[in-house]
């Protein structure tokens, strides 16, 4: 079991950290070797960031890694959020979702405005399913649309 500490990054970012690291580990690459295979595309310390959360990645980077570490960052993603529980109480604020300008998150800026129209209180929680039901409106693993949601309107837990 490896030891995380907790920082601002958030506990899918450690879990996300914790399968990059146990992939590496898996196939018996150093960290030195892995950045030396990606051609200058990674450093070392790059991948103790990645590894060790200590800062959040980007998709841009979810991507690189998943390049590097040779898995898709969708199955990453799944990856990690299978290492973590999931709130049931996580909730959005509809008004800021409604209003996002996010094209990933168009069908979730539909249903967050036929949700305020119907009269529903602007911070609404939502439960896994709820979430689940979300992601797939969008297209998106519930790790991808709650990374979404995290930037685009306030997600509270």
């Amino acid at each position: 079991m490896t030891l995380m500490t907790r920082t601002d990054t958030g506990e899918l970012a450690h879990a996300v950290g914790a399968e990059l690291q146990q992939q590496r580990e898996s196939r018996g690459w150093s960290r030195a070797a892995l950045a030396a295979w990606s051609d200058g595309r990674a450093k070392v310390r790059t991948l103790i960031t990645w590894e060790k959360a200590t800062r959040s990645m980007s998709l841009r980077q979810l991507g690189d890694a998943g390049l590097l570490y040779q898995l898709r960052p969708s199955e990453l993603l799944a990856r990690a959020e299978r290492r973590i529980p999931w709130d049931p109480d996580l909730g959005v604020d509809l008004a800021a979702l409604a209003a996002t300008q996010c094209d990933a998150l168009r069908p979730a800026a539909r249903w967050a405005q036929d949700e305020l129209r119907a009269g529903e209180p602007p911070f609404r929680g939502l439960r896994p399913v709820d979430l689940a039901r979300l992601a797939d409106r969008c297209r998106l693993s519930v790790a991808h649309l709650t990374i979404l949601l995290s930037t685009e309107a306030p997600v509270h837990q």
